[in-house]
């Protein structure tokens, strides 16, 4: 019974929606706006924060150290695919690297490639490490890659597909060969061009610019279980205060700071955006209960309940809603899968929305905001409608 008389309700409403088509497409149009504005935010803000938990978590280093002065410069690498340059001494990796707390630790040294015609690698970051230490590049191989050899080089998912097919490629005006490319992991690492740290003897100092024999750039390091980041943190300051240190979760901190006040920017927009589309819906239904007070006042004349009269209209409210929330979801997730590029900041971080569950979540959840949002809206006419005494709404027509 229950069933037929929600059918019954729904029936009555689409009649009337249909009935003045123009007016609720305006307010269904103001519900897509608002949806589609959460269903952007919330995929944006989804986007960058799991592409910087994703590089973080993919160095596979409990800490990382550097100069205090390229600590940006060394973040924008890991996260951005930045090409950049910067040395300290070796003697720090010497020391650290046999520190009790310490369970692994190895180092990169970042060079940057020069133009040099043809087959010359120019699209990434040139990185000599120590195949023999290494745990950051070495797990992102499909298959166990071969061991590199003299004049032999792994390269990263990015400057493999720009290479294309070039297996023998030129390197600081030496050939070289590329003998395994790494998977994509979506950090600085799919940008670089890996070699071994002895072949920087076969380079001449003019080709790698600032660089210096006996520096390097970066320190990876991994912790002994059990042993407290911070309290580490704090021993390697006073041992060396002129190196900066980033953990895994500090990582990305200047990007979430942005995100933080873009988010306040979203915020701001959609309740702007929210209070329009209440007044709109109040308007809207404040001129549609005025039309039909006659109409409401014969159906509760003849038997009809409050809260028969606040069904009917709230169905046609949930109806238009329901439209626009659907047409806000298709919006919203074309402006972040299609237009995701204009923005610097995604597009910085190579961060993007894919396709999953939880995305799909995020848009549903906008669209249950936006019929909310609209509902609220028009309850107040038709709640002052219901409570009309049936003569009352008779005589006011």
């Amino acid at each position: 019974m229950a069933n037929k008389e929600l059918d019954s309700v729904l029936l009555v409403a689409w009649k009337t929606v249909s009935r003045k088509i123009f007016r609720n497409i305006i307010l269904a149009v103001a519900v897509a706006l608002l949806v589609s504005l959460l269903v952007f935010a919330l995929l944006f803000n989804r986007a960058v924060n799991d592409d910087i938990e994703a590089a973080s978590r993919k160095l596979g280093a409990d800490l990382v150290m550097v100069p205090a002065d390229a600590m940006a410069m060394a973040e924008e690498f890991i996260l951005e695919s930045k090409k950049k340059g910067f040395y300290m001494d070796r003697e720090v990796y010497d020391v650290v690297k046999s520190m009790p707390e310490i369970k692994a630790a190895t180092y990169q040294i970042y060079l940057e490639t020069l133009e040099a015609g043809c087959c010359s690698i120019v699209e990434g970051q040139v990185v000599a490490f120590d195949p023999a230490t290494d745990f950051v590049i070495s797990p992102w191989f499909s298959t166990p890659p071969p061991p590199l050899r003299q004049g032999d080089v792994y390269i990263g998912s990015y400057v493999y597909e720009y290479l294309g097919l070039i297996k023998t490629a030129t390197l600081f005006n030496h050939k070289v060969n590329v003998v395994a490319d790494l998977d994509k992991t979506g950090t600085g690492l799919d940008h670089g061009i890996f070699m071994r740290v002895e072949d920087l003897d076969q380079i001449s100092s003019k080709a790698t610019g600032k660089y210096k024999p006996g520096e390097i750039s970066i320190i990876f390091i991994k912790l002994n279980e059990g042993v407290n980041l911070n309290e580490f943190i704090n021993k390697l300051s006073i041992l060396f205060p002129n190196i900066g240190m980033m953990s895994r979760g500090s990582i990305g901190a200047d990007v979430r700071s942005t995100l933080e006040d873009i988010t306040r920017i979203f915020s701001i927009t959609i309740l702007i955006s929210s209070a329009m589309a209440i007044l709109l819906a109040w308007s809207t239904f404040t001129a549609l209960t005025n039309e039909r007070k006659r109409e409401v006042g014969i159906l509760r004349a003849i038997g009809a309940h409050k809260s028969h009269i606040m069904k009917m209209f709230l169905s046609e409210a949930a109806i238009i809603s329901l439209f626009g929330g659907i047409l806000g979801i298709v919006i919203g997730n074309f402006l972040i899968y299609h237009l995701s590029t204009k923005f610097n900041l995604l597009s910085k971080l190579g961060a993007y929305a894919s396709l999953s569950l939880l995305n799909a979540g995020y848009s549903f959840a906008a669209m249950l905001a936006g019929i909310a949002v609209c509902l609220i809206g028009a309850a107040i006419p038709i709640i002052r409608l219901a409570r009309l005494e049936p003569l009352l709404a008779i005589k006011e027509d």
